[in-house]
């Protein structure tokens, strides 16, 4: 059983050599229509499988040129393309005399079987012979073009798309390159500076003969460590939550004791900046979570409500319950947050500006942290803000019955 396969892309032509070969046919291939008449004349096959789109002469031409003498005109075609799929492709297909038309990529069996079928079926004549010609030439023609236009605007249009993509992408990676840029000066500004200070101090405690300046040195010299381990703590933080290893122990927590717990921590700051922060929880509201990570959250929005906020601002936080979640809030009078930044405020590393990130230090992974630990707590945080006019920030965590 003599089969010539037609394609000018080599390897699907081998592909398909490989294939039939290893099924028990006879195949020999050419590269385009005009080869395949010529291979035809010498030995006539008892099949033609063809792709449509070749140089020179494509699928349908050879179709019709086999259609056209009594020679040639018995011997079934399969028309195969990757790129003439719809309905109206295989219409122009079966009208211009071909016994089938395979969509690529095809899956092997299904594609052998359709071969068996068709050789077998026109050998036992329980297929008929498809009529050629059905179009004349001028009618071919212009449905023929329409098609190919229409695959050509089709392939104009995702060429379009995928520039418009690759523009996209090429904006993000310069935007991810600066940032790049940015986190590595910024982390590293954050892990020296502390360093810097503390040694500074030290040395001055060192030489210092009056006990009550070597104790004040000493006691700068703590909180500039101090810094320097929360900036650490959060890169630790960070890794563990990238690795999904923040996994929260849960437990009841009263809600009101743990917020008044967080205010009562950063009173000291809140005090330095002459800002007043108030407290409005009812003292029989619980909630479920592990109580460590919920106070991380919550020093994390009242130190930005802080450390964001206007010279003698308030802060005001709040909890309710909702339904089966405890909805928190930490509400400022600060600086606010431009709409345009919002979307990408809980991103690790993301900061509103490099201005106000010198001005006020971080790293910009609070947020982010905060993030994760909430949904891992299955809650979600938000924040709603205008430029100038304060931020609240919002989360939720799943609610207890006092026990």
């Amino acid at each position: 059983m003599k089969i010539l396969v037609v394609d000018d892309n080599i390897n699907d032509r081998n592909l398909l050599l490989e294939l039939l070969n290893a099924d028990g046919y006879e195949v020999t291939s050419a590269s385009n229509g005009v080869e395949a008449l010529e291979k035809i004349r010498e030995s006539k096959p008892d099949l033609v499988i063809s792709d449509i789109m070749m140089p020179e002469m494509d699928g349908f031409g050879l179709c019709r040129e086999l259609k056209k003498t009594v020679e040639t005109i018995k011997i079934p075609v399969i028309l195969y393309s990757s790129s003439f799929t719809d309905r109206e492709d295989e219409k122009l297909v079966m009208e211009e005399g071909a016994a089938a038309y395979i969509r690529k990529p095809f899956e092997i069996k299904p594609f052998l079987e359709k071969i068996r079928e068709i050789i077998t079926g026109y050998k036992a004549g329980k297929i008929s012979q498809p009529m050629p010609g059905i179009l004349d030439e001028k009618e071919y023609l212009s449905l023929y073009s329409r098609r190919l236009m229409k695959k050509l605007e089709n392939k104009v249009f995702e060429l379009e798309n995928a520039n418009k993509k690759l523009e996209t992408a090429l904006s993000e990676l310069e935007t991810i390159d600066r940032l790049k840029d940015n986190i590595l000066a910024n982390v590293t500004h954050e892990l020296r500076t502390p360093l810097t200070h503390a040694l500074g101090y030290v040395e001055l405690a060192i030489s210092e003969t009056d006990e009550t300046k070597k104790k004040e040195y000493s006691r700068r010299s703590r909180d500039a460590l101090l810094r320097e381990n929360e900036v650490i703590t959060h890169l630790v933080e960070a890794a563990y939550a990238d690795k999904g290893l923040l996994k929260p122990v849960f437990e009841t927590m009263n809600v009101a004791q743990i917020i008044n717990e967080t205010i009562q921590a950063l009173l000291p700051k809140a005090q330095a900046y002459s800002i007043l922060v108030s407290c409005e929880v009812k003292d029989e509201l619980f909630a479920k979570g592990d109580r460590n990570q919920i106070k991380h959250v919550l020093e994390n929005l009242l130190d930005n409500a802080i450390k964001f906020n206007r010279k003698g601002g308030k802060v005001e936080i709040s909890a309710c319950r909702e339904d089966e979640m405890v909805k928190v809030c930490v509400k400022d009078t600060g600086i606010g947050i431009p709409e345009e930044k919002m979307g990408k405020l809980f991103d690790k590393m993301y900061q509103v500006d490099s201005e106000t990130t010198r001005k006020f230090g971080g790293i910009g992974l609070g947020l982010s942290i905060a993030k994760n630990i909430v949904e891992a707590h299955e809650g979600r945080i938000w924040v709603e803000s205008k430029a100038g006019e304060g931020s609240k920030f919002y989360f939720t965590m799943p609610a207890q019955e006092r026990t």
